[in-house]
């Protein structure tokens, strides 16, 4: 055999075995699949669905707590008997060179003084009225307001003002009543506008500003002629 002829064969040879390698089946390791465990429930467990839309919820609603009742009579026996107060001026005088004004009312009226630089005061009872003197500046007009007290009904303090169906609580009697609802109650009031005179003062002794307003009651200043004047 020559050298050719071996060559040829050692090489069909070579490529016998390397078509088989290729050919032959390759052998892969199965992985195992892994899987994510679902835990059992529990014999004891059970499972709570949440309500439905046309489920009802069952709450706790409190019961409804109202103010009393009005006794049938309560009504016609709040109604004030209103008249307007008797107020009126007794005199005019000066006291100590202070000027007053001396005021009868009804026992138990209230006043109030409207004006500024004003005051008034109760000086006690005198043939049933009530005496109060009012005080200020000389030769000046003030206003007081008397009313009577009898015409507002005080409102009752209540804890509960809850009524039923059809009926109002009424304020000034802390009860429930029924029927139209009255209307709130002025008080019947009076404005006395009295003036006070002009008191024996010698203001011509003041030469100062200063000095003559220490004593604005009886007397003013006169800026353009820088004098004392006796109110008038």
């Amino acid at each position: 055999m020559n050298k050719t002829a071996y060559a040829r064969i050692l090489t069909g040879l070579l490529v016998i075995v390397i078509v088989m390698a290729c050919n032959m089946p390759s052998t892969q390791i199965p992985q195992p699949e892994t899987e994510t465990p679902v835990p059992a429930a529990s014999p004891t467990e059970t499972a709570t669905s949440a309500p439905t839309a046309t489920e009802f919820v069952a709450t706790n609603t409190p019961t409804p707590e109202f103010a009393p009742f009005c006794e049938p009579d309560a009504m016609s026996n709040q109604i004030p008997e209103c008249q307007l107060p008797i107020a009126e001026q007794s005199s005019v005088f000066c006291t100590n060179k202070v000027p007053y004004n001396l005021v009868l009312i009804n026992p138990g009226s209230t006043y109030e003084v409207l004006s500024d630089g004003f005051k008034c005061s109760d000086e006690g009872m005198k043939d049933d009225k009530q005496m109060i003197t009012c005080t200020g500046q000389m030769a000046s007009t003030f206003e007081i307001r008397v009313c009577d007290p009898a015409c507002a009904i005080p409102a009752v303090q209540a804890e509960i003002t809850q009524c039923p169906q059809n009926y109002f609580y009424h304020t000034q009697l802390g009860c429930c009543a029924q029927g139209p609802q009255p209307q709130p109650v002025g008080q019947n009031c009076v404005v006395l506008s009295l003036e006070t005179r002009s008191c024996v003062v010698d203001c011509s002794v003041y030469t100062k500003k200063t000095a003559c307003d220490n004593h604005s009651n009886a007397c003013k200043w006169d800026p353009t002629n820088k004098v004392c004047q006796l109110r008038k």
